[in-house]
């Protein structure tokens, strides 16, 4: 992805959302961008959690100026799961506060090893039944 793209992105979400972090995400970062790959774009903000009508409109604002579709994700509104495959996979584009990153980083992937922990035992029985029905 070129700088100018992520220049771009950044500039619009610092206006619209004023973001202490920003990452892009999937194909656009793992390199297997086709013709219909979107941008998958990740925020985190100190304001209030952004509407998600407003999110999709700052999406669809991204995608006009950039051609190209775009995925917007509040990171703080993420599943544990997604929290951790984003800070664990992704690219940081933007970062004001490296501290609260660093916790918000710590925090995903505690609570996504915990999650792995706790659902241990239930996929274990599943692996071992061959299904997810009780017999």
């Amino acid at each position: 992805m070129s700088k100018n793209i992520e220049k771009i992105i950044t500039d619009v979400l610092t206006e619209k959302l004023s973001p202490f972090l920003i990452i892009l995400f999937g194909s656009t970062v793992k390199g297997n961008i086709h013709q219909s790959s979107d941008i998958d774009v990740a925020f985190l903000s100190d304001n209030k959690v952004a509407d998600p009508y407003e999110i999709f409109l700052i999406a669809q604002e991204l995608a006009s100026i950039l051609h190209q579709d775009v995925d917007l994700v509040d990171l703080s509104q993420a599943s544990t799961v997604f929290q951790a495959q984003i800070v664990s996979t992704g690219k940081v584009i933007y970062c004001t506060d490296e501290y609260k990153k660093a916790q918000f980083e710590m925090k995903a992937l505690k609570l996504y090893a915990k999650l792995n922990e706790e659902r241990s035992p239930i996929l274990k029985n599943i692996e071992e039944s061959g299904t997810i029905y009780e017999k």
